[in-house]
């Protein structure tokens, strides 16, 4: 039965336990009670005792005419997939983002303002269509990214199993196994459904993804065992007693139905940057209606209640408009949205697959990183690394050297065997003996045709207690006892007690050591006493390729990463130290970091390096006690039980091929080769989206700036009206557009990974931006004033002075642009970084030629002449000797600061 014990009710945890073992601690919300309750209640329900499915199935299984009626009372082996919002109502969120709601705002105003003149609705049909773009491509892309992740876990269904059906042993697809199943499971298989052991041959299963358990549990007669965990050795007949949500992975998987998903870094910086904007826009809006009104009432524009005073303020208001419309950057919605596509795309070439879009840049944000050890800086795959007898030799008739007597009790004392599946090889059996077998075949020994060529006559099999295995062999006529096992316990029953020294050594650089012994049978004596000690070996799992450099990459760029590990504090220590984890920081294990306060915790978890004897509770109160320091955690997680810290954590990592659909599901990015290389990767490229999106700021900023002064002061002074409204659009919408396209395809430096994180507390827009901005925004300004006053650059008429004007300062913003490519004074390789850009931006200039000679009906531009053009280009590239004389003073002031501060 399903035993429910509630904890702290004011962090709302709640721990599963099952007959004397803890399941699954899990960060639950009151919102969840419900969920989880009509979960648990419905098991409760479906639960049929293990006497009645064995009345029902008996030794022959279940005939094919019960199959159906058994699914259909019992339900389907397919876990039901998270209750997701419809379509719409996925895409209408992407309506919640401050930007957005100031242009639902102006497209409010505008369609009024257009009713009430009888024109201008063009204007308003412009905004919604740059609004309709940005909404479009983010939702799209995470509707892309959530179809990917469901075919990653559909084939998790198609996996075949073996059940007893009619008498007969048959295969069925996973999502067809029923409860009454007789499911024949052997070393190597997932067990598809929660259920009771019939009969046991030495049965293992690995219940670590919901214990955290590393080491593997023996199952007896009368046991039970779970859904979604692994049969490592021996097999046995298990009888299905629950399935699909009704297991008990499916009780999980609805406790966190609901997403408790926390605002991003870059979320909150551009809700701060959209609220100092609209103020910004809505106070020169009030100004300049105020100041106009104030100039008409002196002037006499404004005089009683009468229909030319109703104009004179209707057009007040439609500049005020345009004022609002200038402020607001229209394409930063769409250039977020390009830039998290773009930066999605690259990272799942990169084996990150990214399930929610704002992850890409948070995990760039990340200033720890919490992270599995086997499987994810281990390649999960025991190995034999030393051996103090030498290389396994083909054995003799007879062996007559320690190694020799090693080779043979290697390829014969042992279940396991290798299997070979699309060039890879696979143990099937315990992993130790699988090490062993790997080294066999690493130096051309076939254990095969050992085996083969060897009479064994009987095999006493690893017990927990007696902690070794023999195998009796017959060779030349006389029988021969082969005994491996702990080492401590061998050397006890030899003849002549072995130094032990070498073996403590191995164990303390993180290696399972292994022992071997033999003795020639006499009088039929079997016991394993008086042995021959041959020697040990040492096994471990290998750190992955590069990892060293990776942890490394990741401390040079600011970022702490910790282990949090199972395994006991010795070994923990020594993969810690191999792989550059461990740095002089704390090792705590899980129940001594369990046992702490609150307060306690925080305090200890920002020294800490590793957590051993971990369990997947202790790696929530991890991540939680590093947040409460300020840290933006990332989290790694494979298993049911590592769901809570993946949801709770900044970003969580799934393993693509180790992790369960539990832990897949509360991820926000699944490492599709369960590497934590991948990982740094992924924060190259978080860090790389974060400064796209600045670039793109820094460009459309500076643009705003200028325009929105431009239309404010020009009135002021008696100048005409600088831009029309579908003028404005076409600065802050189209050029913004393919702006963002070009920005935002920046590639990745170096450098990136060289810095520390950005703080959470930091704005956006950095110093040397707003500098950027007010340098270049004045020079914009006095530029489009004098030409605007004295048509300097060109023009006869009003029409060509202001047509002139339009369309200097739309190539002085392409040239502005490639100033915009460098951040805080830095510009990156001119054309092999973005050869992109420089294409993007031609193409603007050749727009902006275009729609002025041809479009003056509808931009209120008249047509230019070639020499008119080549002044425009010439003159406005003035702007990049303005950004170069400004990075070469930054950078001076920036080094005299650090000279003093050294």
């Amino acid at each position: 039965m399903l035993t429910l014990f509630l904890l702290r009710a004011h962090t709302e945890w709640v721990l599963l336990v099952f007959p004397g073992r803890p399941i699954l601690f899990s960060a639950l919300r009151s919102n969840t009670d419900d969920q989880y309750t009509r979960a648990c209640s419905m098991k409760e329900e479906s639960l049929i005792s293990r006497e009645r499915l064995t009345e029902i199935a008996g030794t022959t299984g279940l005939s094919s005419d019960r199959v159906e009626t058994m699914r259909t009372e019992y339900g389907a082996n397919m876990m039901t997939p998270p209750v997701r919002d419809p379509l719409w109502k996925q895409y209408l969120e992407k309506f919640d983002d401050p930007i957005i709601r100031i242009l639902l705002f102006a497209v409010a105003i505008s369609t009024v303002v257009s009713l009430i003149q009888g024109s201008g609705l063009l204007d308003t049909v412009g905004i919604i269509a740059a609004i309709l773009l940005s909404t479009g491509i983010a939702f799209f892309n995470e509707y892309r990214s959530s179809r990917e992740f469901d075919v990653l876990n559909a084939h998790r269904d198609e996996i075949a199993i073996k059940v007893v059906r009619d008498g007969h042993p048959v295969q069925v697809a996973s999502r067809d196994i029923v409860v009454g199943d007789l499911i024949l499971l052997e070393a190597g298989d997932a067990v598809p459904a929660d259920g009771w052991v019939l009969a046991s041959d030495g049965l293992v299963v690995d219940e670590s993804a919901f214990t955290g358990e590393s080491e593997p549990v023996k199952k007896g007669e009368r046991e039970r065992v779970l859904k979604g965990t692994f049969v490592t050795a021996g097999k046995g007949r298990v009888l299905a007693g629950a399935v699909g949500d009704r297991a008990e992975m499916g009780v999980i998987a609805a406790s966190l139905g609901i997403d408790h998903a926390t605002r991003t870094p870059l979320e909150i910086k551009l809700e701060e940057l959209a609220g100092v904007i609209s103020k910004f826009g809505y106070a020169m809006a009030i100004l300049i209606c105020v100041t106009l009104f104030a100039r008409g009432v002196l002037t006499g524009d404004v005089s009683g209640f009468n229909l030319d005073t109703a104009n004179h303020i209707l057009h007040y208001f439609m500049l005020a408009v345009v004022i609002v419309v200038a402020a607001v950057p229209e394409g930063l919605p769409m250039s977020v949205a390009l830039s998290l596509s773009l930066a999605m795309r690259k990272m799942t070439r990169a084996n990150c697959l990214v399930r929610r879009l704002i992850a890409c840049e948070t995990i760039g944000s990340s200033t720890t990183i919490c992270t599995d050890k086997t499987g994810t800086l281990t390649k999960n795959q025991m190995l034999v690394a030393e051996s103090s007898a030498g290389n396994p030799v083909k054995p003799e008739a007879l062996p007559k050297t320690p190694i020799g007597w090693i080779t043979l009790n290697a390829a014969i004392n042992g279940t396991a065997y290798l299997d070979t599946h699309d060039g890879k090889t696979i143990v099937i059996g315990n992993s130790t003996e699988g090490a062993l077998l790997r080294w066999l075949k690493e130096y051309g020994l076939d254990y095969a045709q050992i085996r083969a060529e060897m009479h064994e006559t009987k095999q006493y099999l690893f017990d927990g207690n007696r902690k070794r295995m023999s195998t009796v062999v017959e060779i030349n006529g006389k029988q021969f006892l082969l005994v491996k096992g702990a080492p401590e316990i061998l050397a006890g029953l030899c003849v002549e007690a072995p130094d032990l020294s070498g073996v403590m050594a191995l164990a303390k650089r993180a290696m399972r050591t292994l022992a071997f012994a033999h003795k020639e049978i006499v009088n039929g004596d079997e016991s394993e006493t008086n042995l021959v000690w041959d020697g040990f070996v040492g096994i471990r799992d290998q750190l992955r390729d590069n990892i060293g450099d990776s942890v490394a990459t990741c401390q040079n760029a600011g970022i702490r990463v910790r282990m949090v590990t199972g395994d006991n504090p010795e070994t923990a220590r020594a993969i810690a130290v191999e792989s550059g984890i461990h740095k002089g920081g704390t090792v705590v294990t899980g129940p001594a970091f369990r046992a702490l306060s609150p307060d306690e915790q925080v305090t200890a978890a920002r020294n800490l390096d590793i957590m051993a004897r971990a369990q997947p509770m202790d790696k929530l109160l991890l991540v939680q006690a590093l947040q409460k320091s300020g840290d933006v955690v990332a989290v790694t997680g494979d298993g049911t039980n590592d769901a809570p810290a993946l949801k709770h954590a900044n970003v969580g990592f799934a393993m693509g091929i180790a992790g369960t659909e539990v832990a897949r599901e509360a991820s926000d990015i699944i490492l599709l080769d369960d590497s934590f290389a991948s990982i740094t990767q992924a924060v190259w490229w978080g860090r790389s989206l974060y400064e796209n999106i600045q670039r793109f700021l820094l460009f459309q900023l500076t643009i705003n700036f200028c325009a929105c002064l431009l239309v404010f002061i020009a009135p002021l002074l008696g100048y005409p009206e600088p831009f029309t409204i579908i003028q404005i659009l076409w600065i802050n919408i189209i050029m913004d557009t393919l702006a963002a396209f070009a920005l935002c395809s920046e590639a990745p430096h170096a450098g990136l990974l060289k810095r520390q994180p950005v703080p959470q507390d930091a704005t956006i827009i950095t110093p040397f931006m707003w500098l950027s901005i007010l340098v270049t925004g004045a020079f914009l300004i006095i530029g489009g004033l004098l030409q605007l006053a004295t048509g300097f650059l060109g023009g006869s008429t009003p029409e060509e002075i202001t047509t002139v004007f339009f369309s200097a300062f739309i190539v002085a913003a392409i040239w502005n642009g490639v100033n915009c490519r460098a951040l805080d004074g830095k510009m990156p390789p001119f054309f092999k970084g973005n050869p992109l850009f420089f294409l993007i931006m031609g193409m603007v200039l050749l727009l902006q030629i275009v729609l002025v000679q041809f479009g003056g009906s509808v931009f209120a531009t008249v047509p230019l002449s070639a020499m008119q053009w080549l002044t425009i280009i010439i003159a406005s590239a003035s702007v990049l000797v303005v950004g170069f004389l400004l990075r070469v003073v930054y950078q001076y002031v920036k080094a005299s600061r650090n000279d003093t501060s050294a």
